[in-house]
């Protein structure tokens, strides 16, 4: 018996543990800094559910007398989505290396990005405007939900930079059933961003309900 354990523990020492493939370590750290967005954006989205609760509680000091929405903000939603959806179609396209579909997907993508980023921009440019026009503290509604957007705005300009990319190696043939980790990167990232910003807009349409519903 002793003999055979001796045996065993020199096998299992002689045993050489393989490193993880590169794409596989790489996806890992990719899954890891999105959990951490993920964390980070909870957050302020609870902080701002916080906040609009105890300004329109029954015992607040004062109520927000109204709280619009940019109506911009609605077909950027729509663009955003489409950037995911276009991202999907090019990764799917690279696993059958169709890349002409992945060049059209790629390009595609980065157009609505940037016209969500023009649409987006108008209406913060409004939030701001509403805020410094509102004179009491009710102002303070509209500059927390442009610190939201403006929160997710910076990490779309950094999704904006990975379409760049992922579109220059797509017209570079760099993207097939082997080679598609920089387009995963991409695709999943914007994905997140797409999640959390519906997030955002189901807190802010149910917070201007709230606010502009007519006091019992």
């Amino acid at each position: 018996m002793v003999q055979q354990s001796e045996t065993k523990a020199r096998k299992s020492r002689s045993i050489k543990v393989l490193p993880l493939p590169q794409d596989t370590r790489a996806m890992q750290g990719v899954w890891l800094f999105l959990i951490m967005l993920a964390v980070f954006f909870l957050s302020s989205i609870l902080l701002y559910v916080i906040y609009v609760a105890l300004r329109l509680a029954p015992e607040a000091i004062q109520r927000p007398q109204a709280f619009l929405l940019p109506k911009s903000f609605l077909p950027s939603t729509v663009l955003l989505i489409g950037v995911s959806g276009c991202l999907e179609w090019a990764l799917r396209s690279a696993v059958k290396d169709r890349s002409n579909e992945v060049r059209i997907a790629t390009l595609a993508s980065l157009i609505l990005g940037l016209l969500f980023m023009a649409i987006q921009s108008e209406g913060m440019y409004k939030l701001i405007v509403a805020a410094a026009a509102v004179k009491s503290s009710g102002n303070s509604m509209y500059a927390l939900t442009f610190v939201l957007a403006f929160l997710h705005a910076l990490h779309v300009v950094g999704g904006i930079i990975a379409l760049v990319s992922t579109a220059f190696n797509a017209y570079r043939d760099k993207y097939d059933h082997e080679r598609s980790l920089g387009l995963r990167f991409c695709t999943l990232y914007w994905h997140f961003l797409d999640v959390v910003w519906v997030l955002m807009m189901v807190c802010f349409v149910i917070t201007g309900y709230l606010v502009n519903s007519p006091q019992p």
